[in-house]
């Protein structure tokens, strides 16, 4: 197996157990010294900011019990081996667990890689759309 293709399986591996809802078997693929943030405005606090140990397992725990991925599917990933990076473009219909409210989004992910397992997750995501559905701010 390459490189490229571990980090590719890992990554479909990673979504299909996230998508069940499976919290602690996400964070065993992921592991403990990975760092997560959504890129956005930092008036967007603390959807914005980088998380990472106790935090972090805090930020993936909640992404999953507040928000049901399992119609999300992976459009395309692609895996840059020299910069040990996945980009993972993911779309459908998401739903936020609490309120009920559901839409169709996409989103990218950029997950960087060392010695074979995610060190820092980037998710380029519709900030606004997350803020407003889940009440954290409000648009007349």
């Amino acid at each position: 197996m390459t490189e490229k293709h571990d980090m590719k399986k890992l990554v479909e591996e990673i979504y299909a157990v996230r998508d069940r809802g499976d919290i602690e078997g996400t964070l065993a693929l992921i592991g403990d010294d990975c760092t997560f943030r959504m890129v956005g405005n930092t008036r967007l606090k603390p959807l914005t900011t980088e998380a990472d140990g106790h935090a972090f397992r805090q930020a993936i725990t909640q992404l999953i019990t507040m928000w049901d991925l399992s119609n999300v599917k992976t459009a395309g990933i692609y895996v840059d081996e020299d910069e040990h990076m996945v980009f993972a473009h993911r779309e459908g219909e998401v739903r936020h667990i609490p309120s009920g409210v559901s839409f169709y989004t996409e989103f990218v992910d950029k997950i960087h890689f060392k010695d074979g397992k995610p060190v820092k997750i980037v998710e380029f995501v519709d900030t606004l759309q997350v803020a407003e559905t889940t009440k954290m701010i409000q648009i007349a």
